[in-house]
């Protein structure tokens, strides 16, 4: 028996004004996961707790059964893990983004017009920077993304982030969070190691070739979720399952990683039914497999309602390929957590869960949205919760007392 759980990142959604007070869910055409809810059972869950705003590392965490309390030290591991850098003992990760300010240094593009070509060669000539005191390493992930690895004597986690998460200002400076000399020493590195960045960038070919052809360069790097390497049990020891993780998102791949989940088809790059496919092949080899599907978030992040809803319909298509599964194994599906069309970004609404199975207890539901979510069976549950059901389900868990 295996279990294929299917995180469909930032799907769920707020009432959408421009969509008559529909979310995307509501909005879109999803006969294959409505057909999934009415043979299922299904509920709401507040991945971290009601009304905590998650990040997808968090959430991520949280959903395989890990408190992100405890084991969260901060993006840039998960970040770094992701694109194949190792995080060893001492050294800081920091999560990045390419991209574009003016003349000013006013802050015009946070995503370098959501580059995705040439990237490569930028990080390469990074690389190169030397800034006395520390050793540089850095590589580029998908599109804008990318992640820096620091070493080097006195360095600390406890530094701010240059990333306003906003546009029309000026990045910020780093700073120290404490005040350890190892924290100032950290902030003014970093601080020297994005002024050197600009200048490697601002005179790169690749940011000459965008300009040329109007594209916005990727003139400057945006720094945030600086941390250590965290110390987590094996997914393998925690369940006793054998586990897979499929992701195109770095950070995913890194908190499986991490997490002791093995990467399947790492660095993929295929659309959406290419990666249900792929999920379903691996449930060949593996017990457990988890998959982000990450196009709805995109979306949102963009604030476009109607994107949105092609994404959530191009995933019902998808998982149109996994209704057989069920007959003989169990399919969970779930967004990590709710995005808002109107506010660009993650919010701390419940989101909405179905299970689907041989030996579930189905509800009366029968659409895949939030508000019927929240009428079904598995009622309101935390995301430290769905392993637990799952394992269960599955007749893999432990009896807990006589």
């Amino acid at each position: 028996m295996k279990c294929l759980l299917v995180i469909c990142d930032g799907m769920a959604d707020r009432p959408v004004k421009a969509l008559s007070g529909r979310t995307p869910l509501e909005a879109a055409k999803t006969k294959n996961l409505d057909a999934l809810a009415k043979s299922g059972i299904m509920g709401i869950v507040d991945t971290i707790a009601p009304g905590i705003r998650p990040g997808s590392d968090t959430a991520h965490l949280a959903i395989l059964g890990y408190d992100p309390v405890v084991y969260y030290t901060g993006r840039g591991p998960f970040e770094a893990a992701g694109v194949g850098l190792d995080v060893r003992p001492g050294e800081i990760a920091i999560r990045c983004n390419f991209a574009t300010v003016d003349e000013a240094g006013v802050l015009v593009d946070r995503r370098a017009g959501r580059i995705s070509e040439g990237t490569v060669e930028l990080a390469e000539a990074i690389n190169g920077t030397v800034i006395p005191g520390i050793g540089i390493r850095f590589k580029a992930s998908i599109g804008h993304r990318c992640a820096l690895v620091i070493g080097g004597e006195g360095l600390s986690p406890n530094v701010s982030e240059s990333d306003p998460h906003s546009e029309g200002v000026k990045p910020h400076r780093v700073e120290p969070l404490d005040r350890s000399l190892e924290a100032k020493h950290t902030a003014d590195m970093l601080n020297r190691f994005i002024r050197e960045c600009g200048k490697v960038l601002a005179s790169h070919p690749v940011n000459a070739k965008r300009v040329s052809e109007g594209m916005k360069p990727a003139n400057t790097l945006l720094l945030r979720g600086a941390g250590v390497a965290p110390s987590i049990a094996s997914f393998g020891e925690k369940y006793g399952l054998k586990a897979g993780c499929i992701a195109t998102m770095a950070l995913v791949r890194g908190v499986g990683r991490f997490c002791g989940l093995s990467v399947v088809g790492a660095d993929v790059e295929t659309d959406i039914s290419g990666l249900v496919k792929m999920a379903l092949d691996a449930t060949s080899e593996y017990d457990f497999v988890l998959l982000n599907i990450k196009a709805a978030d995109d979306a949102t992040h963009d604030g476009d309602a109607e994107k949105k809803i092609v994404a959530i319909e191009e995933i019902d298509r998808a998982l149109g390929g996994l209704m057989d599964f069920t007959g003989e194994n169990y399919l969970a599906v779930l967004s990590d957590h709710t995005s808002s069309i109107s506010r660009r970004d993650h919010t701390g609404d419940p989101v909405p869960i179905l299970i689907a199975g041989p030996e579930v207890r189905c509800d009366d539901t029968s659409v895949f949205t939030e508000r019927a979510a929240a009428k079904g069976g598995l009622c309101r549950i935390r995301g430290q919760d769905i392993m637990n059901i799952l394992i269960d389900l599955m007749n893999r868990s432990e009896k807990f007392g006589a």
